[in-house]
């Protein structure tokens, strides 16, 4: 956002304080206080692009940071509830160099921000007591992290119980949880996080990421086994992480996806060029015959009977045998794109990107369906591919001594790639004006931002690297070969 389309706002009415803490004349600080409440369009700047019009506009004197505290309100379409949420930003601009009229400044930016309001006077005598480090006090004392968008943020796992399991969210934001970054100040909902530098940490990007999330249904069959289903709108990438010795004991597991090449074969054969047809005919009557006497098992008030249980075992089995057996082992890639069928089974464990969209239509399943009433069975197979699954393939970026990069997957919405790093191998990369998601699924990483501090990624855990990072460099400290996951918008 420009200048002038921020002058257009005339925040300078909105400053309610704005001085040099005398008392803390020799760190130089000037505190400013703008109250924003009155605002509540999606339009307005952010608060990295707010700070820096100010700290131009504002006469000055010689400074060393300039500390900027605004107050707002949002809506938080993910809980559902219409009225606006007030919440504080404090920004940290500080000064490395500048001259009387300001001109070739140089300056880093940082904040933090929180919903648990303080009075500014509160906030002010907490500066004053810590004029050396204002804006970690600040944030220690809220509880919040300090965003810096030349440092990663990093992500809290947000467990998520399922009836067949549970998702491990890294990104997600939405009614039934939203996820948290964190460091050693505190711990902030991703959102406020994304938007109080978002010009910097996501350029034109939606604060809606790609979501990262993992999925560990338990080994029991059945209890573990996911909804049959199909998207119209996500794109969806699994990569295989765990797979359970007692569910599956020769360590290949089996996840349904695609029509079953057995059956295409056999639909051929009777029916020629008209074979789907006849074939998605007989597969929507075998689901419909055993919705029949699943419905009837979930509304069943007494203990079920051995002979009613054989019968909805028999049914089940008639109609998954329509749906493709696809083995996959640690370390497999499944992707999904839309219109194809797909069911992740019991003690199968992946790390799942996909686009931001919160629908499907579900086929069948063994258990209750929860979270609606009906089965989409009839819209679904209208709507899917008639194919056999075939999994990704994957194309080869980089290799070198030590170094192998894939990418795994190449979406519309974004690309995913696989780093695999030997023992103190690194591998540099250009940000380019987009966002990264990063995870790794085995051995230890250490991230080093161009201008940031290193921060080491173990086992499962996951950073987003904001675009004004530049670069960074990765590299594989642990006993073990690194792999990481990366993720990125296009």
């Amino acid at each position: 956002m420009t200048a002038a389309k921020i002058t257009e706002y005339n925040l300078l009415s909105c400053l309610e304080i704005s001085h040099l803490l005398d008392s803390v004349a020799e760190s130089r600080i000037w505190f400013t206080q703008l109250n924003l409440h009155n605002f509540t369009k999606n339009e307005l700047p952010d608060a990295g692009q707010i700070a820096d019009y100010l700290f131009s506009a504002i006469e000055l004197p010689e400074l060393k940071l300039f500390l900027l505290l605004i107050e707002k309100k949002r809506k938080e379409p993910w809980t559902g509830n219409t009225e606006s949420v007030g919440f504080q930003e404090l920004i940290e601009i500080k000064i490395l160099n500048t001259n009387e009229k300001k001109q070739n400044t140089s300056f880093k930016m940082r904040g933090c921000v929180w919903k648990n309001k303080l009075d500014p006077e509160t906030i002010q005598e907490i500066i004053i007591q810590n004029p050396d480090a204002p804006l970690v006090s600040v944030a220690k004392n809220r509880h919040a992290v300090i965003v810096n968008p030349e440092q990663p943020l990093r992500l809290e796992v947000l467990k998520i119980p399922k009836p067949w399991g549970h998702e491990g969210w890294y990104t997600g934001v939405e009614k039934r949880g939203v996820v948290k970054v964190t460091d050693e100040c505190g711990k902030t909902e991703l959102p406020y996080a994304l938007n109080l530098l978002k010009k910097q940490l996501l350029a034109e990007y939606a604060e809606t990421l790609i979501l990262l999330k993992s999925l560990n249904p338990v080994a029991e069959v059945v209890v573990g086994d996911l909804y049959y289903e199909m998207h119209e709108e996500k794109w969806e990438v699994y990569v295989v992480t765990e797979i359970d010795k007692n569910a599956w004991p020769s360590g290949t597991g089996i996840i349904k996806a695609g029509l079953h090449p057995d059956k295409i074969s056999e639909y051929q054969a009777k029916h020629g060029k008209k074979w789907s047809e006849y074939l998605l005919k007989d597969f929507k009557e075998a689901i419909a015959e055993y919705e029949k006497i699943r419905r009837q098992i979930d509304d069943y008030k007494e203990i079920i009977s051995q002979e009613l249980s054989d019968q909805e075992h028999a049914l089940r089995e008639r109609a998954a045998a329509f749906v493709g057996d696809f083995s996959v082992k640690v370390g497999d890639i499944v992707s999904f794109p839309v219109f194809q069928m797909h069911s992740l089974r019991h003690g199968i464990k992946v790390i799942e990107f996909q686009t931001p969209h919160y629908e499907r239509l579900i086929l069948m399943n063994a258990q209750k369906v929860l979270t609606q009433n009906h089965w989409d069975t009839e819209d679904a197979l209208n709507k899917m591919i008639p194919q056999v699954y075939e999994a990704p393939q994957l194309e080869r970026l980089h290799k070198s001594a030590g170094l192998l990069v894939e990418r795994f997957v190449d979406f519309p919405q974004f690309t995913a790639d696989r780093i695999s790093l030997d023992a103190k191998a690194i591998w540099a990369e250009q940000l380019d004006g987009q966002y990264r998601l990063l995870i790794t699924i085995s051995g230890q990483a250490t991230v080093f931002p161009e201008n940031g501090n290193p921060v080491i990624l173990n086992h499962e855990e996951a950073l987003f690297l904001p675009v004004g990072m530049g670069s960074y460099r990765l590299k594989s400290t642990g006993n073990i070969p690194l792999i990481c996951l990366k993720a990125m918008p296009k």
